[in-house]
């Protein structure tokens, strides 16, 4: 006796492999814990250049955010800068205060379409090098 597998049958998968943050390649990244688009949701987005990760994590239910650098090691990001933006008492140039964050752990976020935001290269600007004057 054979077995004829139904020809509408779709195979099935065992796992779905997900790429860690670690090992991405360098550009820029998208990243949400939530497919529903009507419901607050917290969003991640982060440019992976050389060994750092440099970006912004916003959660819409709690309306906060923040910018930070770390580093990715699998599926977290360690070592985390927080940068916290300080009202200027001139507008020419904002000004950031630095803090040691919290890991990000990416195994409940699900990556969604490249397209950096203004969040993002606000942030990325936080941890620019200081120019001498």
């Amino acid at each position: 006796m054979f077995f004829v597998p139904h020809p509408l049958v779709a195979p099935t998968v065992i796992a779905q492999i997900k790429p860690t943050v670690e090992s991405l390649r360098d550009g820029d990244y998208r990243y949400r814990d939530s497919f529903v688009l009507d419901r607050p949701f917290r969003e991640i987005q982060f440019r992976k250049q050389d060994r750092y990760i440099t970006g912004s994590d916003s959660d819409k239910r709690t309306g906060k955010s923040y910018c930070f650098r770390g580093i990715p090691q699998h599926n977290n990001i360690i070592n985390i800068t927080v940068a916290i933006e300080i009202s200027p008492k001139t507008a020419q140039q904002t000004q950031w205060k630095l803090a040691p964050g919290n890991p990000i752990n990416f195994d409940r976020f699900y990556p969604l379409p490249a397209g950096a935001g203004l969040e993002l290269y606000k942030c990325l600007t936080a941890f620019l090098p200081k120019l001498k004057d």
